[in-house]
């Protein structure tokens, strides 16, 4: 793996906007917050809308400030989804969900002043009214349970909505947030089998990575091929283009560890959920160390 080795020396560190962000957020749970700056809406601007899915795991949470940095970053408006089941003490179960969302809504008030926050509490399967609700929306946030299964925002309804959802979604996993220092910094990494923007999931990337001002490495891996390497700037994003010798799913887990997000595009065959996934996009929803971006 020594390409890799000398891919994770590549980056230097430097202010971004994603990392002036997530330093605010990580104020709220213990950090020195910076002051935030709201960012008025431009005239004739379409809003888009990003919808994450909020429960009461840390994931959630997690998952839902990085719904609010990736609205504020864009000028796109927040929806809050939260979903019980039915069954059980109605009156008492929504009673808590709503203090729930109130919560999640003045963290992102206090966090990300400019973001229009709006919230929804609904009964029924999780999974589907988050794909039900997406419909209207310009990018899906879901969190990831490290080690969970089956819950009401955890691994199975990530794959689900993942797979199923028909524009971006973001998984988010961060093993051990809040991160350490420098995780604002990196780069966006986009996992790539040939070496050009035109694809769904670079465009994607490269926009993401001029939002944030960070970096775009694009990645391809090849376990017979030959390691190459060149640098350009598209679209005043600095575009890192490197090839190295190793098994896809080896190479993008290891560089994911020292990534802000990976992007990939989801393929796969038709069946359940899981299937309609690739084998590299399963892959990287179970054992990246950082956000996954799944666009077609």
């Amino acid at each position: 793996m020594h390409d890799l080795e000398r891919y994770r020396a590549l980056v230097d560190s430097r202010p971004t906007r994603f990392g002036e962000a997530v330093n605010r957020y990580l104020g709220a749970v213990g950090h020195r917050p910076e002051q935030p700056v709201a960012m008025p809406a431009r005239a004739g601007e379409v809003i888009g809308v990003v919808l994450v899915g909020a429960d009461e795991s840390p994931a959630s949470y997690s998952a839902v400030d990085h719904a609010a940095i990736e609205a504020e970053l864009r000028g796109w408006d927040l929806r809050i989804l939260h979903v019980q089941r039915s069954g059980g003490r109605q009156q008492t179960t929504r009673e808590t969900g709503a203090r729930l969302l109130e919560r999640l809504a003045a963290r992102v008030h206090a966090c990300s002043p400019s973001v229009a926050v709006t919230r929804r509490l609904a009964v029924g399967s999780p999974a589907h009214l988050l794909l039900a609700e997406g419909r209207n929306a310009t990018l899906v946030v879901v969190g990831h349970r490290h080690g969970g299964a089956g819950t009401a925002f955890g691994l199975s309804v990530g794959d689900r909505v993942a797979a199923q959802h028909p524009g971006p979604v973001l998984v988010v996993r961060v093993p051990g947030w809040p991160p350490g220092p420098g995780f604002g910094e990196r780069p966006i990494v986009l996992a790539a089998e040939r070496a050009d923007l035109n694809t769904p999931s670079a465009v994607f990337a490269l926009a993401e990575a001029r939002v944030r001002r960070c970096d775009l490495v694009v990645l391809r891996a090849h376990p017979d091929g030959a390691a190459v390497g060149r640098t350009d700037t598209v679209e005043g994003v600095r575009v890192h283009y490197r090839t190295v010798p190793a098994d896809p799913v080896t190479a993008l887990i290891d560089v994911s560890n020292r990534a802000a997000a990976i992007v990939l595009g989801r393929r796969g065959a038709a069946g359940s959920p899981v299937a309609l996934l690739g084998s590299v996009s399963r892959a990287a929803l179970q054992r990246a160390y950082c956000p996954v971006f799944l666009v077609d």
